[in-house]
């Protein structure tokens, strides 16, 4: 079991991959319905099967780094839920615009605006399991007691 946890471990330096990748392809798909970059769009097949794949490879080490433990609670669950719908969302875009291109022409925004929100969904509570919950709106709250602790005492 410590080569499972040891290898899932390699789950937080795979992560930013599909997130880069479904994310360009994205991109590179709306630059190319310009006409200037139509050539662009040959490239998005491959993009987005190397996005399917490593999608799939990361949930893969997540889920072996899930079961050394530790990731209890709410955050945890749903981040196995938003990652896991990621990869099967992104792994659906890819066989849709490889093998039902007209199909896929109808449900692109659609499948872009899911991605979109299950990329910063599934981000979010992976950062509050490793950043805590308040990671993000703490600095808009801050902790006043600090201040009130390094404020000059009028002696």
């Amino acid at each position: 079991m410590d080569l499972v946890y040891f290898v899932g471990r390699f789950h937080v330096l795979v992560l930013h991959l599909p997130i880069g990748i479904i994310l360009v392809a994205i991109v590179l798909e709306w630059a190319a319905r310009n006409e200037k970059y139509a050539r662009l769009d040959a490239a998005a097949p491959l993009l987005w099967a190397t996005a399917a794949i490593v999608s799939i490879v990361t949930v893969i080490l997540g889920y072996m780094h899930y079961a050394e433990g530790g990731f209890d609670g709410n955050a945890g669950n749903l981040h196995r839920l938003f990652g896991t719908s990621l990869a099967v969302v992104t792994t659906l875009v890819w066989v849709l615009r490889t093998r039902f291109h007209a199909l896929y022409g109808k449900s692109r925004l659609v499948l872009a605006a899911v991605l979109i929100i299950l990329v910063f969904t599934t981000g979010h509570f992976g950062g509050s399991l490793t950043h805590g919950s308040s990671f993000l709106t703490g600095a808009l709250a801050p902790d006043t007691s600090q201040i009130v602790a390094s404020a000059p005492r009028g002696d």
